[in-house]
């Protein structure tokens, strides 16, 4: 007895556990208020039913509807039942949003609360609250309005579905995301979509107020867009309710990734709406009902005009230009692109040959350039130093614009060169005659060309060619020409006579404009030279045999050097005797011959005598020799003197 009470009141417990769940299951059920979704997911149900919507995550309000497979698992409609024709593009005036019959009343379902544009900063991308979107049944259902500066809330995780929004990209890590550098492939939209986009969605759901098991019933959603623009890719998700059976969709739907019926109806104008329908079959008794929920995206577009700034320099220079002479870089830069070249800067780099002031790298801000415009700049430049040079110039702006500009030029320069041919060794009272050049072998001609000759104190001036002329006061002789053409030589004659024994030298000194000197030295070696003339005469011829006569030698020195060491021989033939002998220097007999010692010096313009007396022994036509030899003569120098012997008969 006693295990008997206690196994009733076990039973019982259960029985009180189970009527307290299924009443709290009913209670929890009536207690759900109708309630649309913050963002852009419109919500509307029939009845207080929870939704089996997704509850992981929530949509985000711009974000496009996922593309759905095209396969359908809805089964068509059961035999004897009507459906109504798919028109997603007439469904406003072949399904009225009005009631049809008392037995299918039309419910005003909630509608999302238009955006509070002026909500605070941090709280402008949070949904609103609960309250702020419950619509009465009897009101009229509020428009949704897109904010547009609104950003995607809540993302799809990775993963999640192999689905992608339409008009979105799936959402990556760095590691995913494509190169930044790829090119693009959108073009401007029209025009109309151009500024703030907000198309402004209601979305109404009706079903009957009540229905029975086994009969076929209706439950339809229409969404209007009372915006001013178009509400792209809209899309209508519901679940059929619990307790009834799907029997067909208008137009045909398809299934979701978690079993809910999808509408895929594309693009609503402002003013138009659509309508969807499920017919279902109760098959329990019961409240039933589900919530639907409309996605639906907003285009937006923009345009730019993409310009392409230019940059072209333009230089200007002479191709020649004289040393020491200014020339001016005339400078163009212009921008024949479409575009504004901006931060343009103008960089010159100076090359070896030309000098400015400020230094070889010179820098000029320009600025901007509009599309067309130009500027035009002049660069003072000298001239210093000869031969070819390349002037580089650059111009640079923003985006990357460069453009350089190479110039060539030659700085021609003239040059002297002066040269003297003539003897570098004279002797004194000889003429000398000096041939006296200046060559231009540079590259531009010389102007103002003077060739001046400084003599020495040695040297005479005689004589001077082509218009010189010679100042006694400086011992200069001096010629002038206007212009030496490049490549060209110019010669002139010069006479001299050496006056003063020694080492002298000719300088000759060449100049012309712009700063040219040349300058050279010929030395001369002057010297005297002894040309020693000697004579020799008997004083009496003929004479008889047994007589005596007197040979007398003069000896002059005509030249202009002293003779040294000068030396008399006489040879006498057989028929004469030396007697006696008399000169400068001591002497000596030896048989026939007759010498005398050395004379050390004879003076230039000197002259001396040497006698020899002689005693003739037998007639006949008798030769006397003389020689003569100085330090000067390599050979000796021989003179005869006849002289007639006769004898007494």
């Amino acid at each position: 007895m006693k295990s008997l009470l206690i196994r009733v009141g076990a039973l019982g417990g259960l029985f009180l556990l189970g009527w307290i769940a299924i009443a709290q299951a009913q209670r929890g059920g009536a207690l759900v208020e109708k309630q649309s979704t913050a963002g852009s997911m419109a919500v509307a149900s029939d009845y207080s039913s929870p939704a089996p919507a997704s509850p992981e995550r929530s949509v985000n309000p711009l974000r496009a509807p996922a593309t759905q497979p095209p396969s359908s698992d809805i089964p068509d409609a059961e035999p004897g039942l009507s459906r109504p024709a798919a028109d997603p593009f007439g469904l406003r005036n072949r399904y009225p949003a009005t009631p049809t019959s008392a037995e299918e009343p039309v419910s005003s379902g909630p509608a999302l609360a238009p955006v509070n544009t002026v909500r605070p900063v941090e709280d402008r991308y949070s949904a609103p609250p609960a309250a702020a979107v419950a619509v009465s049944e009897d009101r009229e259902p509020a428009p949704f309005q897109a904010d547009p500066f609104a950003v995607p809330a809540n993302p799809t995780p990775i993963g999640e579905s192999n689905q992608n929004p339409v008009g979105m990209s799936p959402q990556r890590g760095f590691a995913d995301q494509a190169p930044l550098a790829s090119e693009g492939t959108g073009q401007p939209g029209d025009p109309r979509l151009e500024g703030i986009q907000s198309p402004q969605l209601t979305i109404q759901k009706s079903a009957p107020k009540e229905i029975q098991v086994g009969k076929p019933a209706i439950f339809r959603v229409v969404v209007r867009n009372i915006g001013q623009t178009p509400a792209c890719d809209v899309e209508i998700r519901d679940q059929v309710p619990r307790g009834t059976r799907l029997l067909n969709t208008t137009p045909q739907a398809k299934r979701g990734t978690r079993g809910e019926l999808v509408w895929t109806l594309g693009t609503i104008r402002p003013g138009d709406e659509l309508v969807v329908e499920m017919q279902l079959m109760p098959t329990t008794e019961g409240e039933i009902g589900s919530v639907a929920t409309v996605h639906f995206g907003a285009d937006a577009t923009a345009r730019s005009i993409v310009t392409r700034p230019q940059l072209i320099i333009e230089t200007t220079m002479p191709s020649k230009v004289l040393i020491g002479d200014q020339l001016t870089l005339s400078i163009v830069i212009s921008n024949p692109g479409s575009g504004v070249a901006t931060g343009v800067v103008l960089e010159e780099r100076i090359p070896a040959g030309l000098h400015h002031p400020a230094g070889n790298e010179l820098e000029y801000t320009i600025g901007d350039l509009k599309p067309g415009e130009s500027r035009k700049l002049d660069l003072p430049l000298v001239a210093n130093r000869p031969g070819p040079a390349v002037n580089l110039l650059t111009a640079r702006g923003d985006g990357n614009l460069r453009v350089e500009d190479k110039c060539e030029l030659e700085v021609i320069a003239p040059q002297l060169d002066v040269a003297v041919k003539g003897p570098k060794r004279r002797y004194l009272e000889r003429q000398a005659t000096y041939q006296l050049s200046v060559a231009n072998p540079g590259t531009a001609a010389a102007e103002q060309v003077e060739l001046v000759a400084s003599l020495p104190v040695g040297l005479k001036f005689v004589s001077a060619n082509n218009a010189g002329y010679y100042e006694e006061s400086t011992r200069t002789v001096h010629w002038r020409l206007e212009k030496l053409p490049a490549k060209e030589v110019g010669s002139v004659e010069l006479v001299t006579m050496p006056v003063e024994a020694g080492q002298h030298a000719i300088r000759l000194r060449g100049t012309a404009d712009k700063g040219l000197v040349a300058e050279k030295d010929q030395p001369v070696l002057i010297e005297g030279i002894a040309a020693i003339l000697f004579q020799v005469a008997d004083r009496i011829d003929p004479i008889g045999s047994g007589s005596e006569t007197t040979y007398e030698i003069r000896v002059v020195n005509q030249g202009s050097k002293a003779a040294t060491n000068v030396q008399i021989a006489v040879l006498l033939p057989p028929e004469l005797q030396p007697v006696a002998a008399e000169g400068p220097t001591r002497h000596a007999l030896d048989g026939n011959r007759v010498f005398f010692e050395g004379l050390a010096q004879l003076a230039p313009k000197a002259e001396t005598f040497y006698r020899v007396r002689v005693k003739a022994l037998r007639p006949g036509d008798l030769r006397v020799r003389v020689q003569l030899k100085t330090d000067d003569m390599q050979t000796p120098v021989t003179k005869e003197e006849s002289t007639r012997v006769f004898a007494d008969e």
